[in-house]
């Protein structure tokens, strides 16, 4: 079997997910996967060295980093949530108290702060778009 086709033994998976790990130094996942009583310095990093040239390897390295940046990727929705929270709970106040004529400032102030944080995230139009998409209305309800 050709060596690209052969799967990573256990080591070699134990050293790529040491490789993906965040400031991951070679010497130090060789270390972690591989028995270094008997090795300096200097076998350790030829050894670690040789394992990185290994395509197989590093593709293994990717595969790892990308499944954990997909998992913790915090996305423009998930950031613009809470301030559609905000406003589903802010706008009936402002209706109400526009209604009653009694406006006291903390409804208008967190719509509007709220409104100013989604037009930065998407910009205006897609904050109206993104709005638009959550049932509700910019500027309009503010009268």
């Amino acid at each position: 079997m050709p060596k690209k086709d052969k799967p990573l033994t256990a080591k070699q998976e134990a050293f790529a997910r040491e490789m993906a790990k965040p400031r991951a130094k070679q010497q130090d996942a060789y270390r972690a996967a591989y028995d270094c009583k008997r090795m300096n310095y200097n076998s350790i990093s030829c050894a670690a060295s040789k394992l990185m040239r290994d395509p197989r390897i590093a593709h293994r390295i990717q595969e790892i980093r990308d499944a954990a940046a997909k998992d913790c990727r915090w996305e423009l929705q998930d950031a613009a949530a809470p301030l559609f929270e905000v406003l589903d709970g802010a706008l009936p106040i402002f209706r109400r108290q526009a209604a009653e004529g009694s406006i006291n400032g903390d409804a208008r102030l967190a719509i509007t702060e709220s409104v100013k944080l989604l037009n930065d995230m998407f910009g205006v139009d897609g904050a109206k778009a993104a709005m638009a998409e959550a049932g509700g209305t910019i500027v309009d309800d503010l009268g």
